[in-house]
């Protein structure tokens, strides 16, 4: 142990393992919980504590979606009903005080975790020279189901916010800048994120926001869905073990009826409950923050399209001359209902309301890959493609070629996070940005 990088802090004594350009730390507790009740910080008992092993996922069901996109079978990973736990990974380098990026999966709020595969830490680290955080949170009806008391449940949320305090107090003996932070997520990450900055007492948690692909559109109209779910979850035993709770999970998704939008996002934060403000407070909550915490948020040219991905007839009928363009029709309708069009609402009213908000567009597609330019792709240029090269979201690239790609993509996002302002507007064949 003697001849390990220790890092000592507030939370406790930590070492982990190294590469050629990183250290990394895997699964430190952030917090711990009791079923149906909020997040506690948790401190390490004194001596030197390795943390090599990834982050336990929180309880969770196979996605069809995600073992699609990238072979992920959740269900044969280690998972843990009191998940909170968060990863970082520092570049070797000679510069002190990094710039911090705080990394929220996504997963629609019931799936993935802060070290799924699919995110290679090391690749935006040690590339940009900042420090990678990833933090796990609770889901489906652990993270936002009830309360002890019967009551809605943001818990999911409150421990992603206490993830993020952790991170502010104790960052700084990694080697990072606590008055340099940035929170960025993708799709139910990206709202995750939306909700930390609509909650109360995280101002000063944070300096900077990345949202990538938020579901904006799933968030309106879903009093009678939550409802429903929660007279259901009321009668569900507090000792049930983890097979009860994903079997009630799958039961509940079974029986949405909803005919919008909601039905895509049955678990999510709930509006008017600590520490999310009712909806009619966001305008007055937005003008609170705006001014003091830039943001780059955006979507992609083709959302929907990773959906319809796995079904043959779909791509099939994409390729034919007479069918193309119904099939992009209906994308398009879909995409700027769910992410496009509620996203563009957001960033002008963050905007308005005072903040720097620069709004980007993601197109990149090659090959004609009929989910190029989809929902979750823009994951590949920022954390690289290992976890698909061979598979449908890696378009026909190899892995390198994947890395050179997106190397601007890196270099925009960690500017933004080392400045508040994107390096460059545009990736020609990748991505748009506008400031509004």
């Amino acid at each position: 142990m003697e001849n390990k990088q220790i890092w000592k802090c507030e939370a406790g004594s930590f070492s982990g393992y190294e590469t050629e350009t990183c250290f990394h730390l895997r699964g430190i507790r952030y917090a711990v919980s009791e079923r149906f009740e909020a997040p506690v910080p948790y401190r390490y008992k004194e001596g030197v504590h390795e943390c090599i092993d990834p982050s336990p996922f929180c309880v969770q069901r196979n996605s069809e979606l995600e073992n699609y996109l990238t072979g992920i079978k959740y269900e044969s990973l280690p998972q843990e009903e009191s998940c909170q736990y968060l990863s970082i990974t520092i570049p070797k380098t000679e510069e002190l005080s990094l710039p911090v990026m705080v990394w929220y999966h996504g997963g629609g709020y019931r799936n993935g975790g802060c070290d799924s595969k699919i995110y290679d830490y090391e690749l935006l680290a040690a590339e940009q020279n900042v420090i990678l955080v990833g933090v796990n949170y609770r889901l489906g009806i652990l993270g936002f189901g009830r309360t002890k008391e019967g009551g809605f449940s943001n818990h999911g949320l409150n421990d992603a916010i206490e993830g993020l305090r952790w991170v502010r107090k104790n960052i700084a003996a990694f080697g990072g800048d606590p008055e340099n932070i940035t929170i960025f997520g993708q799709s139910a990450g990206a709202d995750l994120v939306r909700c930390i900055l609509l909650s109360e007492g995280t101002d000063n948690l944070y300096h900077k926001a990345i949202l990538q692909s938020d579901p904006i559109g799933t968030m309106d109209h879903r009093e009678a869905m939550e409802e429903r779910i929660l007279e259901e979850l009321r009668t569900f035993p507090d000792n049930a073990d983890a097979e009860a709770i994903r079997s009630t999970e799958a039961s509940i998704l079974a029986h949405v009826k909803e005919k919008g939008n909601p039905k895509y996002m049955v678990f999510a934060p709930h509006f008017g409950i600590a520490p999310l403000p009712k909806r009619e407070e966001i305008e007055s909550r937005l003008e609170q923050i705006a001014a003091a915490h830039p943001m780059l948020i955006g979507s992609a040219e083709r959302e929907v399209s990773v959906y319809g991905g796995k079904i043959r007839t779909i791509t099939v009928l994409d390729q034919h001359p007479l069918t193309e363009k119904p099939i992009e029709r209906i994308m398009k309708k879909l995409s700027d209902s769910i992410f496009i069009k509620p996203i563009e609402r957001f960033a002008r009213d963050y905007a308005l309301s005072g903040g720097e908000v620069w709004l980007y567009t993601f197109f990149w597609r090659e090959n004609r890959s009929y989910i190029g330019a989809g929902h979750s792709i823009d994951l590949l240029p920022l954390f690289g493609g290992q976890a698909v090269v061979g598979r449908d979201p890696a378009m026909g690239l190899s892995e390198e070629e994947i890395k050179e790609k997106g190397r601007p993509m890196r270099g925009i996002w960690a500017s933004f996070a080392r400045t508040g302002i994107p390096c460059q507007m545009s990736i020609p064949g990748m991505l748009k940005i506008t400031k509004l």
